[in-house]
C-alpha cells in the first residue's frame, strides 16, 4: 500500500514530532503520529483546508510503501467515536486507516513508536510547489464575501 504526505520542508517528514507537540484529529498531544493520505491529491486537500488564502512555500511531498502483510486497523465512519483523538494509534497498531472528513477517502495515522514502523519504506521527500490558482477563492452560494 502506498501513502503520501505533504509537509513543511524545515521539519523531519516522518518522525511524528509535530503531531506529538500539537496533537491532531487522530492523536492527543504527547503522542507521535505521522499523518499520510492514500493519494497525492488528498494529501494536498488536507493541507489546503487548513490554510488561509496565502499559498505556502517550502513544502515537500513524501511517500511511503507500507508492506501488504503489515496489520492495518481500518475504521469506518460508523465506528467513529465523538472524540476522534481517542482512536490514537499509539500502542495499538502501526497503521490506523481512517476516513477523511473532507472527502471520505482514506487517511493513515502511522505510529512511529510501534516496532513494525521500521518495516515501512519511506521515500526521500521531493520539493512540492502549490499551483497559484489554488489561492483563488470562489464565493460560497448564499454567503457574502464581505
Amino acid at each position: 500500500m502506498r501513502a503520501y504526505r505533504l509537509c513543511r520542508s524545515n521539519y523531519p517528514p516522518y518522525d511524528g514530532e509535530g503531531a506529538r507537540r500539537a496533537g491532531g484529529r487522530w492523536n492527543s498531544r504527547g503522542n507521535a503520529v505521522v499523518y499520510m493520505s492514500e493519494n497525492r491529491s488528498l494529501a494536498l486537500v488536507e493541507i489546503l483546508v487548513h490554510l488561509s488564502s496565502v499559498i505556502p512555500d517550502r513544502y515537500v511531498l513524501g511517500a511511503a510503501e507500507i508492506p501488504d502483510d503489515l496489520a492495518v486497523d481500518h475504521v469506518t465512519e460508523s465506528e467513529l467515536p465523538s472524540n476522534w483523538a481517542t482512536l490514537n494509534p499509539s500502542g495499538r497498531s502501526v497503521v490506523l486507516s481512517v476516513p477523511s472528513v473532507i472527502s471520505g477517502e482514506r487517511n493513515y495515522a502511522l505510529n512511529p513508536t510501534h516496532l513494525a514502523f521500521r518495516r515501512i519504506a519511506f521515500a526521500t521527500p521531493i520539493p512540492f510547489r502549490f499551483d497559484l490558482r489554488l489561492a483563488r477563492q470562489a464565493p460560497i452560494p448564499g454567503h457574502s464575501l464581505i
